[in-house]
């Protein structure tokens, strides 16, 4: 049953109110003044006149009543003020999504990343995200096969995803990052040390240093090329992770295969050298990957500008 006019107004007619009646209302109790109001929303002083008899209408009070020389709120109106101030706000902060900006934002990033990446890769990411803002952090954590990336990505516990690891799900996201050839890596005067290229039959004869597997199946792009085509190469030994690999090569007759930008970098410190992977296994694809969820984020399409501005800056030729 509709209300009388003066004792309020029904359901149907404040659904009537559109954002504009709102925003007006809101200026004209904080101005007391039509004058002053027609200004402020840069609209005549008549236009706001009528707009004010219609809120009257469809609100059932007069809103405003003359004091003096000025327009003063009534107590209805008054008590319309907190509400109407938290609809605006509400309003302002779905506005506020459609952009990101990392200088005034804090924001903490969480990025799942592979060890095979080039050495400088995280830490370039790490600076330039940080560097952007002094509340935003980044937070980086493996990928190994008992973290389930597909169902961090899904719960929102992970932000992004950087690997050479096959995808997990079709339905993800993915970007390409960088390609990178797949070379063998070994000590100084391992008896194939000066094997321009491995022959993939001599590559299954020897020794390999492989990540540990944990106690998922492997699955790696390595052995996954391999499996292919029915090989599997003799795993000797695993570590648990990709920065111990260098050392263990320079006491052993392991080889380690792995992306090129990986394996220059160690092989530049430590008495190791680098062979040519068989020609069978193709280069290592990096990308990043992330939900669909987060796909048109302006925060998290700003991280995936980062890192693909870090990945650009890093197979930019010299």
């Amino acid at each position: 049953m509709k209300s009388r006019r003066g004792d309020g107004a029904d359901l149907q007619q404040l659904l009537a109110l559109n954002l504009a009646d709102l925003q007006l209302l809101a200026v004209l109790l904080q101005e007391g003044s039509v004058t002053r109001a027609a200004e402020r929303t840069r609209q005549p002083q008549p236009a706001v006149s009528r707009k004010l008899q219609r809120l009257r209408a469809v609100l059932g009070d007069p809103l405003l009543v003359r004091s003096g020389s000025r327009l003063v709120p009534t107590e209805r109106a008054a008590l319309l003020r907190e509400p109407l101030s938290e609809i605006l706000s509400q309003v302002a902060r779905l506005g506020a999504g459609s952009g990101f900006d990392p200088a005034t934002t804090q924001r903490a990033f969480v990025i799942a990343s592979a060890d095979s990446l080039a050495p400088t890769f995280l830490p370039e990411v790490i600076a330039r995200v940080t560097a952007a803002g002094s509340r935003i952090a980044v937070h980086v954590r493996p990928v190994d096969p008992a973290f389930d990336i597909a169902q961090a990505l899904d719960a929102g516990h992970i932000d992004l995803v950087v690997s050479n690891e096959p995808r997990p799900r079709e339905d993800l996201r993915l970007g390409p990052l960088y390609s990178d050839e797949v070379v063998c890596i070994m000590r100084e005067g391992h008896p194939f040390a000066q094997e321009r290229r491995l022959s993939l039959a001599r590559y299954l004869r020897m020794s390999h240093l492989v990540p540990h597997a944990g106690t998922a199946p492997r699955t790696g792009p390595i052995d996954g090329e391999l499996a292919k085509t029915g090989y599997q190469r003799r795993i000797t030994a695993t570590v648990p992770e990709f920065n111990l690999v260098p050392y263990v090569l320079t006491r052993s007759d392991l080889v380690f295969t792995t992306a090129r930008r990986f394996a220059e970098h160690y092989a530049a410190m430590m008495p190791l050298v680098i062979t040519r992977a068989p020609s069978e296994l193709p280069p290592m694809n990096f990308y990043q990957l992330w939900h669909e969820r987060s796909h048109a984020s302006p925060a998290s399409r700003w991280l995936r500008e980062q890192v693909n501005a870090v990945a650009q800056d890093l197979t930019r030729p010299t």
